[in-house]
């Protein structure tokens, strides 16, 4: 497809012959991640979907990588406006709902923060399991000298800042829809940009307010990330791994504010700026496929649910359970203790 009006160039460019063996691979990369995540939600131990946005990526990049590959083999599909349009809405889309993600757990960490002992629940029976500190996991070296930590550590809990917490982190994720709704927009009018100036002005507009609220919030996310490390109860392997997560969302983020500048005036044209050259696939693949990867596999591979200290759905009350529930959890929790004695 080849015409007078130069229109953003795709991101990824389009699939060539070169692309078969990077689509095939990326595609059973993706797909590596779905045995573990099946596995995690068999074990009961690390049942959690709180990073669904995750898995579906997972799902959406071995589709499109299939699709890649088959086009790269067959040269008339590699100009199917409706399949560049999907491609660019599947490609481009992503970093954004990992992030909400990452904005799950960084509630968990805050909100578990401002718990106490009283509040310590069965992680199986409860959106937050209990909260303990570095210095009281078994694993830790300073276990030995848990019975010495001061009553204020032990006995603090803060309601207050929970639900301030809890009400913020809904924000966060509400402004995170000022970067998905113009990437929608953006990418899913992508064809019609292929021949109509206007358009492909729309278009190239919308990806860069995107992609550019994308990274200013990906980047106060990080901030508060590094705030959480001077919180109670949060361990630094919690604040380690959202910050790397972050990271690679911020690689998409900039990768794609770096490249959309480009235009063209044909899908398959090879002249710089198309993203169909070599150097531009390889930064491509690696800047935002591979660091995407990377932080879905850092959302699905380790336990979540035992590092963050959070239930099967993470911190879904917007408020506290009122006494009557917490007394109906705790008789249900000491019911399935005694079963667990019998059975023993």
């Amino acid at each position: 497809m080849s015409n007078d009006i130069a229109f953003p160039s795709p991101v990824g460019g389009v699939p060539m012959t070169s692309d078969f063996g990077p689509s095939i691979f990326f595609s059973l990369l993706y797909f590596s991640l779905i045995p573990i995540f099946v596995a995690r939600l068999h074990n009961k131990h690390s049942r959690a979907v709180v990073s669904i946005n995750a898995i579906i990526t997972v799902i959406e990049r071995v589709i499109i990588f299939s699709l890649r590959a088959w086009q790269s083999r067959n040269p008339a599909e590699r100009i199917s406006p409706s399949l560049t349009t999907y491609m660019q809405v599947s490609i481009g889309l992503p970093y954004i709902s990992i992030a909400h993600d990452v904005v799950v757990l960084l509630r968990c960490m805050y909100v578990n923060s401002t718990k106490g002992p009283a509040d310590f629940t069965d992680p199986q029976d409860s959106p937050i399991a209990p909260s303990m500190s570095s210095s009281m996991h078994p694993l830790s070296p300073f276990h030995s000298a848990s019975l010495h930590l001061s009553d204020d550590i032990l006995q603090h809990d803060d309601p207050k800042k929970r639900f301030f917490y809890r009400w913020f982190t809904d924000v966060l994720n509400l402004a995170f829809l000022a970067a998905t709704i113009p990437g929608i927009i953006g990418n899913v009018h992508y064809s019609g940009g292929m021949d109509n100036a206007s358009t492909a002005n729309e278009v190239m507009i919308s990806r860069y307010i995107s992609s550019s609220i994308a990274l200013s919030l990906i980047l106060f996310a990080a901030v508060l990330v590094v705030r959480a490390r001077k919180l109670p109860k949060v361990e630094p392997i919690q604040a380690i791994l959202l910050l790397i997560i972050l990271a690679c969302n911020a690689s998409s983020a900039m990768f794609r504010l770096v490249f959309m500048y480009n235009r063209t005036t044909s899908l398959t044209s090879l002249a710089p700026g198309s993203g169909n050259t070599s150097s531009e696939k390889l930064t491509f693949y690696i800047f935002h496929m591979l660091s995407d990867w990377l932080a879905v596999a850092l959302l699905l591979v380790p336990n979540i649910r035992s590092i963050y200290k959070t239930g099967m759905w993470g911190d879904w009350r917007a408020i506290d359970p009122l006494p009557q529930e917490q007394e109906w959890a705790r008789k249900r929790r000491e019911a399935k203790a005694r079963r667990g004695m019998l059975i023993a």
